[in-house]
């Protein structure tokens, strides 16, 4: 085991090097297969539990195939399904079924919603299937996460995992901003959207950056970057830094009672990037988004449930608002060392009503346009899934300067009442009731396990999923392929404690 874990590391450091060297064009796109193929070896050679963590690591690296006729195909796909396949033949030796956590039963649903409106929408069914393969190739990643972790240790080493793969991404978005600190604003664009940009996402995407993007701040003097790391815009990159917050809460409480000052300050610093980033990311929708956590947390407080329990989950929305008050003086500091702006977080932050400011006036015309010219003409089963972007018409692909494709409803519950109708959203919701339910109920009965670790996180799972599912009100961000992929590994996280603690109050 200690070997694996040691060719683990191995295998990390190569893929990033690997992965740099393609980013930044030293080697050829054409390396990405050979960089598959290592992700493909380890999971081959790898015992399940070490192919899983190779995996979840592999996140922040995986590349686009060039391939001419599949210009978004990704390596994740590849390794997603081979990591399933090998799981699911170990099961098949072993006796061994396939099991779900309670709410994934409605995600069934949804399905059933999606085929009906891909059957009885007019507008084809191609772009419905690849979409519907998209978010089950996800979920294959999603079902290994929830089956094969059976104890407290394994979970422990997941959740460590996840941390260290999304550390990467955060790290990555501050050396960004260093970068961006001492370079033209004009090549730094450039370059990103040429060369970064197409490796990560394609030419498609690339091309469309190159003249329109949401990576900066302007302002009449000055402009900032919006930190966005190596995603495609920096609401992902927020939400990338609410996971990660998840995982430091819960190894906080593991290494309370331990005297390992190194990982505590590693956390502590962890912590206050993956904050500065969600307000480095100048994504004001989860600025927003951050009172309902607020408003459970104070509920459950003064309910007297699991004070102790709820102090360490509070601790980095407290140091939030900290910043944000202060970020006028953070960025007159970072400025000091470059060209960055001096302009404060708290003019965007005070932009978040001014409905004539261009973001918020782009949101009301798309929200306004899909409820009356799609949602209204096909309430019921909608305009099949995935095709949003071919039903808009040539004026507003003009009026956001982007490829229809690119163009969503800026709410993940329109982008569904809009492609799957009525039983679509219908679907989802009760699938969030269930999740909030039984997260609820888990915190109900375990609260009083301030120390668990395992507890922590699951608490902190469902509090950043009410954060989430709340800025998707105005933002369909959790449908990016990293986002969502992060989301269903927490997800699957959370129902595998779940599950544990079942088993162990039966026992």
């Amino acid at each position: 085991m200690f070997k694996q874990r040691f060719w683990l590391v191995i295998f990390f450091i190569v893929q990033l090097f690997l992965t740099s060297f393609i980013a930044t064009g030293i080697l050829n796109q054409n390396w990405a297969y050979f960089n598959l193929g290592l992700q493909l070896l380890a999971i081959l050679f790898f015992d399940l539990e070490n192919a899983l963590l190779s995996v979840i690591l592999s996140i922040p690296l995986y590349l686009i195939l060039p391939n001419s006729q599949l210009e978004t195909l990704s390596a994740w796909r590849f390794t997603f399904l081979a990591l399933f396949v090998k799981y699911w033949l170990q099961n098949k030796k072993q006796g061994l079924r396939i099991k779900f956590a309670p709410w994934d039963k409605y995600l069934g649903w949804f399905v059933v919603a999606v085929l009906i409106s891909v059957i009885f929408s007019n507008t084809g069914f191609v772009l419905g299937l690849k979409k519907l393969a998209f978010g089950f190739n996800i979920y294959l990643l999603y079902l290994v996460v929830l089956n094969v972790m059976k104890d407290k240790e394994k979970t422990l080493l997941v959740i460590k995992t996840m941390l260290w793969s999304l550390a990467s991404i955060i790290v990555l978005g501050f050396v960004q901003l260093i970068i961006f600190s001492f370079s033209n604003i004009y090549y730094f664009w450039q370059y990103w959207a040429t060369y970064i940009a197409r490796v990560f996402y394609g030419a498609s995407l690339a091309d469309s950056a190159v003249y329109s993007n949401s990576w900066f701040n302007f302002s009449s003097t000055d402009q900032s970057l919006r930190m966005f790391s190596t995603l495609p815009d920096s609401h992902a990159f927020a939400v990338i830094c609410i996971f990660a917050l998840v995982a430091i809460v819960s190894l906080f409480v593991l290494e309370k009672e331990k005297r390992n000052t190194a990982t505590k300050v590693s956390l502590w610093i962890l912590m206050l990037l993956s904050v500065l980033g969600i307000i480095f990311s100048g994504t004001r929708g989860v600025w927003v988004g951050i009172v309902v956590p607020v408003v459970f947390l104070g509920y459950f407080y003064f309910k007297h449930y699991g004070r102790k329990l709820l102090k360490p989950i509070a601790l980095p929305i407290l140091i939030f608002f900290i910043c944000l008050a202060f970020s006028p003086l953070i960025q007159k500091g970072i400025s000091s060392f470059g060209q960055s702006a001096s302009s404060s977080f708290l003019q965007r932050a005070g932009s978040i009503y001014d409905l004539s400011e261009s973001s918020n006036a782009g949101r009301l015309q798309i929200w306004k346009y899909t409820l009356t010219k799609i949602i209204l003409p096909n309430p019921v089963v909608g305009i099949g899934y995935g095709n949003f972007g071919s039903v808009l018409s040539a004026s507003l692909e003009e009026d956001f300067n982007l490829p229809k494709q690119y163009i969503t409803a800026h709410s993940l519950y329109l982008d569904i009442f809009s492609e799957v109708g009525i039983l679509g959203l219908l679907a989802i919701l009760v699938f969030l009731k269930s999740l909030f339910l039984n997260l609820y109920s888990f915190f109900k009965k375990h609260y009083l396990f301030s120390e668990d670790p395992l507890v922590v996180f699951v608490v902190s799972a469902g509090i950043s999923f009410a954060w989430l599912f709340t800025y998707s009100l105005v933002d369909g961000t959790i449908m990016n392929d990293r986002v969502l992929m992060y989301f269903f590994i927490t997800l699957g996280i959370s129902g595998s404690i779940f599950r544990q603690y079942i088993d162990k109050n039966n026992d």
